[in-house]
């Protein structure tokens, strides 16, 4: 019986061994990175998934404007009852059966329909420049979030240690309170920075809550999922001509110019209007009554010259040329706007990393000011204020550091998605 015991309880502990074996990578892949985060957000958006519907949108306007160069066939029945009256009967009959197939080949339309086809291709091309830029946009509001996470969450980290270190000085300090070497006031000056910091963890955690709703509105994951750094930042930064090279390829700036072509081709589309047409058009007759009854089939070729339409060609042609001209002002805003921005975000990095460079070195010297007070307290060369200060501002300067670090690294991956230099934490389908 016993032998049976220490069999089941082998069989225990190595049934919990191979569970606990099987929990850790499971739990290691809860923990999401940047690149997890974007590429969770891409199958979640709408606006991205919008823009890939509106492609196909263009795509088909696309299709409906080549299809005007193909010909046309129709089937075609009618029946016609009509008064006999005084005509002959055998030439027009009083019940008329008609059935043919029509089939029509556009000619010559004034090359307003090739004009048309370079229009709405540059349309697809806006629309898949518009799809990117999505993206785009996606991915700085995900990289905002999670740096947002990140240092609210870095943050709490800090002031609990604060709270740790108050508390530790509040013990301290009843200590030698009670031995008569402290005042009474100095552990109530504690006591009060402890209740100061306790409120603003309670203002960070609501802050965190709305920080990891929206992040659970992105990714439509667990806001509690837990999140990972692994971005690193660059030993140099390149110079700001390099970044403003690379303007031309945003798809922002891409989009607004294939706009722009498409506002210039329908001028073209609209002086087309005062060219002539010419159709061929072919008859096929199945059953026909009256005299034609023999007759089975024709071929007509048409010519339309265009005389006189009320002034609605010309009105066209300058609508098409105010919004060639209106199309050129928004590339122009649009561009200036791209440069603005790469330049903005360039100056930003540049100051941070500046700041973050300070601020190490005035963590560093904060943190040997505060182990030297408190060494000095403790030999009663200090005040318990002296102390204090040192440590608030010890603290103060560690939280302003890490702070300081996700704003770095937030900063220049604005940057580099300026620069279209990120996304595509995932494929990209094809426009």
């Amino acid at each position: 019986m016993k032998s049976d015991d220490a069999s089941a309880a082998i069989w225990v502990v190595a049934l919990a061994a191979c569970l606990l074996a099987a929990a850790r990578p499971v739990a290691a892949a809860a923990t999401l990175t940047l690149d997890d985060y974007f590429a969770q957000a891409l199958t979640r958006s709408e606006v991205v998934a919008t823009q890939g519907e509106l492609i196909h949108q263009a795509e088909e306007r696309y299709r409906q404007a080549s299809a005007a160069l193909r010909p046309t066939l129709n089937g075609v029945a009618t029946y016609t009852r009509q008064d006999s009256g005084a005509r002959d009967a055998s030439a027009n009959p009083t019940r008329q059966t008609n059935a043919r197939l029509t089939a029509s080949q556009p000619l010559f339309r004034g090359f307003r329909e090739f004009a048309s086809m370079r229009q709405t291709q540059a349309l697809v091309g806006a629309q898949g420049e518009d799809y990117r830029q999505a993206r785009t946009q996606l991915f700085k509001d995900v990289v905002q979030n999670f740096y947002d996470v990140l240092a609210l969450e870095q943050d709490l980290n800090n002031l609990h240690e604060q709270i740790n270190q108050n508390l530790e000085r509040e013990k301290e300090l009843r200590d030698r309170v009670r031995i008569g070497r402290s005042r009474a006031g100095e552990m109530l000056t504690v006591q009060s920075t402890i209740s100061t910091l306790r409120a603003q963890v309670e203002q960070l955690q609501a802050q965190l809550s709305a920080a990891r709703e929206a992040f659970a509105f992105l990714s439509g994951l667990s806001a509690a999922t837990p999140l990972r750094d692994t971005e690193a930042l660059p030993a140099n930064l390149e110079t700001l001509e390099t970044y403003l090279a690379r303007l031309e390829l945003r798809p922002d700036v891409k989009a607004v110019q294939q706009r722009l072509t498409a506002a210039q081709e329908n001028i073209s589309v609209a002086r087309g209007a005062y060219q002539p047409s010419l159709d061929l058009n072919a008859n096929r007759y199945l059953e026909r009554s009256g005299s034609l009854e023999n007759i089975d089939w024709d071929v007509q070729l048409a010519l339309t010259i265009p005389l006189y339409a009320g002034g609605s060609l010309q009105s066209r042609v300058r609508e098409a040329v105010s919004q060639s001209t209106q199309a050129e002002l928004g590339a122009s805003q649009v561009r200036r706007q791209a440069e603005q921005e790469i330049r903005s975000n360039y100056q930003s990095v540049l100051f941070d990393r500046s700041q973050l460079e300070a601020l190490e070195k005035a963590t560093e010297a904060a943190r040997k000011n505060y182990e030297v007070q408190r060494r000095d307290y403790r030999l009663g060369l200090v005040t318990n204020l002296d102390v204090l200060q040192a440590m608030t501002a010890f603290q103060e300067n560690q939280r302003a550091l890490d702070r300081a670090r996700y704003t770095t690294k937030l900063d220049f991956l604005k940057l580099e998605a300026a620069a279209v230099r990120r996304p595509a934490a995932s494929a990209e389908p094809a426009p």
